[in-house]
Order: structure tokens, then sequence, then C-alpha cells
């Protein structure tokens, strides 16, 4: 399963590049024109120059995590190089890239937050862990319920990814012992059930433990207290978060609060994540 939250900067004037660099397995494999598509295969093709090809998983319980990230960095590696690549007076579009990604080989999952920008914030993401996802009763208009996750104990047998909060309730908590924060990385716990990655970082979620990483390029900042601006990803149509973790949707001066999130409205890119990662749970 692929997702992609976002866009690839630049794109009519990168797609012929980027098509060009895939290998011929690879490129008949898509069957559309858009950029989630192509850089799906460019995933794709990055594995199997890495050694791992696609269609033929090692062991039975899959590539490895280890495997997916560093194929997911290799392509954002990919994408970068080859839009730094077109000439100055051939960018006739804004050349930043949103590259909110997840992957999963239905064993593991890698997820990025991402723009190619030292300046701008990503569109969000967040996610949260758990033992049981249980509905409230409460149904909105279509009759669709709202859920809430439960934590009967220090472990988490549920871990859901979203682009915003799918549930509003808070109320302190502890996070699981198998969340670790890798390279030093500093990341703030919100206090309630929803857990904001940063920009320009990776997720791992493998046997329920979470792993996060930045992604160390030339893009990467280490200063914790540098300010990113929002304006970018809100022109893009995406949703980014405020200093204070609070999601800001476009078209809005300020940030959504948890009451009027409350109707159960969610951005149409959940969709695919949220029924994937369901799928992946009961796999696993």
């Amino acid at each position: 399963m692929w997702m992609h939250n976002g866009g690839i900067g630049c794109w009519r004037q990168v797609k012929r590049r980027l098509t060009e660099s895939i290998r011929d397995e690879w490129f008949v494999f898509v069957q559309g024109s858009t950029d989630s598509e192509w850089s799906f295969a460019l995933f794709l093709d990055s594995m199997d120059r890495m050694g791992h090809h696609p269609l033929s998983p090692s062991t039975e319980s899959g590539f490895g995590h280890t495997v997916l990230r560093k194929a997911m960095l290799k392509t954002i590696e990919r994408i970068n190089a080859l839009i730094a690549g077109i000439p100055n007076d051939q960018k006739t579009e804004d050349c930043r890239s949103l590259l909110n990604f997840a992957v999963t080989d239905g064993h593991s999952v890698v997820c990025t937050r991402y723009v190619s920008s030292r300046t701008d914030e990503a569109a969000s993401l967040f996610w949260s862990s758990g033992t049981n996802w249980r509905e409230v009763g409460v149904k909105d208009e279509e009759g669709r319920s709202e859920y809430k996750m439960e934590r009967r104990d220090k472990g988490a047998d549920i871990v859901l990814v979203a682009s915003e909060p799918l549930t509003f309730e808070r109320g302190m908590h502890k996070l699981s012992n198998k969340v670790r924060y890798c390279d030093a990385m500093l990341t703030e716990v919100r206090a309630d059930n929803w857990v904001t990655v940063p920009t320009n970082s990776t997720l791992t979620i493998h046997k329920q433990t979470v792993l996060v990483h930045p992604i160390m390029d030339e893009f990467h900042v280490a200063n914790p207290s540098h300010t990113r601006s929002s304006k970018f990803a809100r022109t893009k149509g995406q949703t980014i978060t405020n200093a204070k973790k609070e999601v800001i949707t476009p078209g809005t001066a300020t940030p959504n609060t948890i009451g009027n999130r409350a109707s159960g409205q969610a951005s149409p890119n959940l969709d695919v994540l949220r029924g994937g990662l369901g799928e992946l749970n009961t796999a696993m």
C-alpha cells in the first residue's frame, strides 16, 4: 500500500525526468499520470536498485522496516535531485515539494512528514497508540460514529497515523515504553491522544513499536526552536499545525479547536491511510 498527501514541486517540468529515471519494469507498472503514482514507481525502483526486488520479499515477515525507510529516504533524495537539475529558466512553477508519504509491506509501516524547504512547515501528520479502538456512540448527521482510543496497559496493540486527529478527547496519558525517539529527535508530547510528527521526519511502525527519525538532508534544521512558515502548505490546501501543535486548516486564520472539529468531518486524504492501517493492524 502507498499513500501520498501533498505534491511534487515543478511537476510539469520534472515529470519527464522522473519517468526516464525509472527502470522499464516499474515504468509500465504505472496506469495514470499523477505525481503520487509516479512517486510510488520511483520508490519501487529505489528498492530494486538497493537489491530488494519489490515483488520478492526476502522473508515471510516482509522486507523489514529498515529497508522500507532507506528506500523512502532514497525516493525523497531522488525527487529533490531531479528538481534541482531543472534549469532555472525552465522553472515556471513552485519547486517546493510536500511529501507526506506512507508505505507498508503488510508488516511494517513507514511514513514521512516532509517539505523541501528550510523555512516552510510541512503538511500535518499525527500518530496515536493504544490497546483498543472503541465506538463511543455519538453519530453525526450521516450516521458515522465517533471513536476513542483506550489504553488498558502500558502496551500498544494499535497504532494509527493520520493527517489530522481522528478523536478529540483530552486527558493525560503515559506513552508506551515501546515508543522510541531516535537520533536525538526532540518531539513534544501533546496532552491528548495524538502526537505530532515533526516536520521533515520519518515515522516507522514495527510490531507496534514507534520510531521517529529526522531526515538529514539539506533542508534539515537541527535547532529545535527553529520556526517555519505555514503559508506554503496552506496555499496548497494542506492542514498544518501551529506552535501549540493545534491543527490549522486552509482558509482559516485561527486553528480548529477540539470543539469545532467534533462534527466528525475529516480530510479525504485520511481515508486511504486509515483503511490501510486498519487492514495492517488486523494482519499484525
